[in-house]
């Protein structure tokens, strides 16, 4: 589980692109069909932003909430407009991390608190570049929170 979100026209075009592939896999494609697809559909950061409902949950680590601090920014579709998506970055660009207990027991053996702030870290990033890409396109978020 966890928050999936997407810029909506982008995402719209990136679906239409791969469309007649989808449609010739037929009603009940296989999981080995469906995986280049998606990862192509899917890239992180580019169209289409997740993050996960647990310790590893970029928002969590900056003390937010995708349900009590985004989700009251989202029309009754569950879509950012231009003010909502100016306002989540307003909260995230400068907000500190932290690493909580949690996730240092769940995170790879072979990580320390470094490893796991530069996950976080990159995380943010990349939630930010997200952000302001969809402004820079003037897209919307469609957020499956």
């Amino acid at each position: 589980m966890g928050a999936d979100v997407y810029m909506t026209k982008a995402y719209d075009e990136r679906m239409a692109e791969h469309r007649v592939l989808l449609d010739e896999l037929g009603d009940h494609p296989s999981h080995e069909q469906l995986e280049p697809l998606y990862d192509k559909i899917y890239v992180q950061g580019d169209v289409y932003y997740r993050d996960s409902y647990n310790s590893g949950s970029v928002l969590w680590a900056m003390g937010l909430s995708w349900w009590t601090d985004v989700l009251p920014m989202l029309d009754d579709e569950g879509t950012l407009n231009k003010e909502g998506i100016e306002t989540f970055l307003e909260l995230i660009e400068d907000k500190p991390l932290s690493v909580s207990s949690d996730f240092i027991e769940h995170m790879p053996d072979e990580w320390g608190h470094d490893d796991a702030m530069q996950y976080l870290q990159k995380e943010q990033d990349s939630l930010i570049s997200f952000l302001k890409k969809a402004l820079e396109t003037e897209d919307t978020l469609s957020c499956s929170l």
